[in-house]
C-alpha cells in the first residue's frame, strides 16, 4: 500500500526559460508531438482530445504548424500539462515518482519555503516585435481555433492568463478565463462569481468605471498554471512564480493598460470591458466535459492593442470528457492549496492530497492521513471542501488512512468499499459554490456535496481490532526484488 515518507523535495529548479525553451525540453524528453496541416476549425481540437482520451495520462504535447489560411510559423500549442513529467519539468521538480501524490507533496514543499520575488520591469521585449494598434488591430490576425464540435465562435483565451488590477491595491491577478472572439477588434471573458478578476472587475463597474485587461495568451508554462491555481488574494503570481524560478519574471509595461506582461510572451491583447456592454457568450466545451453553460449576455473587451512575436505560439487548452489536461494541472495546483489550508488550520499528518484527473479534478478530492484524535478524520474533511481551494464546484471529498495511496483510485475505492459505513461516515454540505460548468448546479450556481469517512473507525484502529491487511511487508519486498531483479524492474 502507500509509504508517502519517503518522497518530497522543498528544492525547485526551473531549469528552462520561457515557452520556446519549454517547448525544446519537451522534446528532448520525447513528449512533443509535431503535426503539420491541421485546420483551426475544428481539427486541431479534434485531434488533441483524440489522443489525449487513448493516451492514459502520457499523451504527447502538439505543436500545430502550417495551419491553413496562415503563415508557416504562426503555431499553437496543445495539451502542455497532460503528463506529472511535464508538470514537474514547469515546477522545477524531480521528473518521477512513485505515487502520484508524490508531486503535490514535492509542490507543495516547494510553495511553504520559497521566497516570495516580485517582477523584474525591463525595457522592451521580444513580445513588441510586433505591435498593432488602432485601425490595425486584428486579433484574427493569429490562428485562433474553433475548438469543439458544437463551439459557435473561436476562442483566442483557452490556455491563458488574464491580467487584472485591483482598484484598491497595487495588486495585479492572473486568471485563465476562457475567451471567445466576436470579430477582429473584440473578445469575450467569462469570469465565474467569486474569482479575484471578477471582483476587480464588478468593483470598476459598482463605481462606473471601465475595467482594463491584459489577455496573455502565449506565456511561460509556469505562468498559465498558476493562473489556473486558486492561490490567495492580494500576492501577484509573479511573486509565486518569481519564488519558483528562484529570480523575477521579466516584464514590460503594456501601451494600453500599463500593466506589467511577460517581456518574452508570445501573444498579448490588451483592452476594455465597459460597464453595460454585453454580447451573449458560450457555447464551449468546459471543464466538466459538457456543454453545459447557458449562452448568457456577459461583459465583452474592446480590443486596444494586439501584440506578438515573429513565429507566434498561440497556447490552447479546449476542454473535453475527463481526462484533458486541465484536470492534471487543477488536481496538481489545487490539492497543494488544499493541503495548505489544511496545515494553515492546524491538523496534524497530512501524508497526501490528490484531486483525481477522472471525476474531474477537484470534484474528487482523496486527502490521506495518520489519525491522531477521535474526529480527526472529520474535521480534515470539512476543512478540505470549505477552504478556497475545494470550495468552487468541488463534489466528492473522501478522507482515507496512512495505507492508503489517495492517488490510486483503485486503492481509495477499496477503502471506501471497505471502512465506510453509510450511516455514520458521511456528511453533506448543502448550498455550496458552484456555477453553470455542473451540469447539476442547483439555481442561484448553489450545488450540494458528499463527505466520506473511509478511515478505519478510530476507537477500533487504537485498540488493533481493526481486521489485519493482507499485504507484503517492506523488508520482504526489498528481498524479492534483490532475489529477482529480472522481473522488478
Amino acid at each position: 500500500m502507500a509509504r508517502p515518507e519517503r518522497v518530497g523535495t522543498s528544492q525547485s529548479t526551473v531549469s528552462y526559460r520561457g515557452l520556446r525553451d519549454w517547448i525544446e525540453q519537451v522534446d528532448k524528453l520525447g513528449e512533443l508531438l509535431k503535426v503539420n496541416g491541421a485546420h483551426w476549425d475544428r481539427e486541431m481540437g479534434s485531434i488533441t482530445q483524440m489522443l489525449t482520451e487513448t493516451g492514459k495520462g502520457k499523451a504527447p504535447a502538439i505543436l500545430f504548424d502550417e495551419i491553413p489560411g496562415y503563415p508557416k510559423g504562426y503555431r499553437t500549442l496543445y495539451g502542455q500539462f497532460s503528463t506529472i513529467k511535464r508538470v514537474a519539468l514547469t515546477l522545477g521538480l524531480p521528473l518521477e515518482y512513485e505515487h502520484k501524490a508524490d508531486i503535490v507533496k514535492a509542490y507543495h514543499r516547494v510553495m511553504t519555503d520559497m521566497k516570495l520575488l516580485k517582477p523584474k520591469q525591463v525595457k522592451t521585449g521580444p513580445i513588441f516585435e510586433n505591435v498593432l494598434e488602432g485601425d490595425q488591430v486584428d486579433v484574427l490576425k493569429l490562428p485562433v481555433p474553433l475548438h469543439h464540435q458544437a463551439d459557435t465562435h473561436r476562442y483566442i483565451g483557452t490556455a491563458d492568463m488574464c491580467i487584472t488590477k485591483d482598484p484598491d491595491a497595487d495588486w495585479y491577478n492572473f486568471g485563465a478565463y476562457r475567451c471567445q472572439v466576436y470579430d477582429e477588434k473584440t473578445i469575450g471573458c467569462q469570469i465565474t462569481e467569486g474569482k479575484h478578476g471578477r471582483i476587480h472587475r464588478d468593483k470598476y463597474f459598482s463605481r462606473g468605471q471601465s475595467c482594463k485587461f491584459a489577455v496573455v495568451c502565449g506565456q511561460d508554462p509556469l505562468l498559465y498554471l498558476l493562473s489556473a491555481s486558486p492561490l490567495p488574494a492580494g500576492i501577484s503570481e509573479y511573486d509565486f512564480a518569481g519564488g519558483i524560478r528562484g529570480e523575477p519574471v521579466e516584464v514590460v509595461k503594456g501601451p494600453f493598460t500599463g500593466f506589467p506582461i511577460p517581456a518574452d510572451a508570445e501573444i498579448v491583447l490588451e483592452g476594455e470591458a465597459i460597464p453595460g456592454q454585453t454580447k451573449p457568450e458560450g457555447p464551449f466545451g468546459e471543464w466538466m466535459g459538457y456543454y453545459s453553460d447557458d449562452v448568457v449576455p456577459r461583459p465583452y473587451l474592446n480590443v486596444k492593442t494586439v501584440m506578438y512575436r515573429n513565429n507566434p505560439i498561440l497556447t490552447c487548452a479546449p476542454q473535453h470528457k475527463p481526462v484533458d489536461e486541465t484536470g492534471l494541472l487543477k488536481g496538481i495546483a489545487g490539492a497543494a492549496e488544499i493541503w495548505k489550508a489544511l496545515e494553515a488550520c492546524g491538523l496534524p499528518d497530512i501524508l497526501g492530497v490528490w484531486n483525481h484527473e477522472g471525476a474531474p479534478a477537484t470534484r474528487f478530492t482523496a486527502i490521506q492521513i495518520r489519525q491522531r484524535y477521535p474526529g480527526h478524520a472529520r474535521n480534515v474533511l470539512h476543512v478540505a471542501s470549505n477552504c478556497m481551494a475545494g470550495a468552487y464546484n468541488g463534489k466528492w471529498t473522501v478522507v482515507v488512512d496512512d495505507d492508503v495511496d489517495c492517488s490510486d483510485i483503485d486503492q481509495v475505492l477499496w477503502a471506501m468499499g471497505t471502512r465506510f459505513d453509510p450511516m455514520t461516515d458521511i456528511d453533506i454540505v448543502q448550498k455550496a459554490w458552484s456555477s453553470g460548468r455542473d451540469p447539476m448546479f442547483l439555481p442561484g450556481n448553489f450545488n450540494n456535496r458528499i463527505l466520506i469517512d473511509a478511515c478505519q473507525p478510530y476507537n477500533r484502529k487504537l485498540r488493533g481490532e481493526f481486521p489485519k491487511v493482507v499485504e507484503v511487508p517492506e523488508d520482504y519486498r526489498a528481498k524479492m526484488k534483490a532475489k529477482f531483479p529480472n522481473i522488478f524492474k
